[in-house]
């Protein structure tokens, strides 16, 4: 596979995954899919199914080039901000068993709301077990990330402050698992009254040397939540220089994209 997923603990903060980039033309392959809106085709390749390349319309091709090939650095922090939200969703969904589902990944770089759920549910009796609140950072100050926004999305979703967010996404994941009406209705009070509610924070670290006594530092006061550390994750993404690695992988997935049939 394009990204290896290699569990680095960054007890007693939260346990994790370090990613290596094995592959970057196929990782931008899966990227490029995603952007043309085929996501479920990116899911396939994952579980080894292969198709045919897509075809699109000159127009977004266009749209594209332009989004892939920023002229400003809000744009460039924007773009590499969209391309590893991608990332941390091919991994999500590569780490992914079959009582989980994750929700579609973003078109744009989000800069509030939810950047992604997964719910995993007990499917013999149709019920909701938990639901994972997903933020993902692309930055060359991680820590100041991870303390002052990502802990703080956390909090307002432990808090109850952002519940509307997090049902809307829930509730429309469930209903792809089969799950109807009363059965919404019971997922519902589960999330809102009983709260089973796990994190992981996935962040782009420096030096691309980035060892587990790093992470524990770098997840400081992640513990400060009130939940237990086995729902608490931390991943990190290391590479020696972020903007300049998002600027080469951003060329690789616009050469993807320049290759599909208009």
């Amino acid at each position: 596979m394009p990204i290896t997923l290699n569990p680095m603990s960054a007890l007693p903060q939260c346990e994790g995954e370090q990613w290596i980039v094995n592959a970057p033309d196929q990782l931008a392959h899966l990227v490029a899919l995603v952007l043309v809106g085929q996501a479920f085709h990116a899911g396939l390749i994952l579980e080894g199914t292969q198709l045919g390349a897509p075809k699109i319309t000159a127009n977004l091709k266009e749209t594209l080039d332009k989004d892939l090939h920023p002229t400003t650095d809000k744009g460039i922090e924007h773009r590499d901000g969209l391309l590893f939200e991608i990332i941390c969703w091919i991994a999500a969904r590569k780490g992914k068993t079959g009582d989980e589902k994750i929700d579609s990944s973003h078109l744009k770089s989000t800069n509030q709301g939810t950047d992604g759920v997964k719910v995993t549910v007990n499917p013999a009796t149709k019920t909701l077990t938990k639901a994972t609140v997903y933020e993902y950072k692309c930055t060359i100050h991680a820590r100041q990330k991870f303390q002052s926004q990502v802990l703080k999305s956390f909090r307002e979703y432990i808090s109850g402050e952002r519940d509307n967010q997090l049902a809307q996404a829930v509730l429309a994941l469930l209903e792809n698992f089969g799950f109807t009406g009363i059965q919404l209705k019971a997922a519902y009070d589960t999330l809102i009254q009983t709260r089973p509610l796990a994190f992981e924070a996935s962040l782009t670290v420096s030096p691309s040397v980035f060892p587990e006594a790093k992470c524990i530092a770098l997840f400081k006061d992640y513990d400060s939540l009130s939940v237990e550390s086995d729902m608490r994750g931390g991943n990190t993404l290391p590479l020696d220089d972020v903007r300049a690695w998002f600027a080469d992988f951003a060329d690789r997935v616009w050469g993807q994209i320049e290759k599909f049939d208009v």
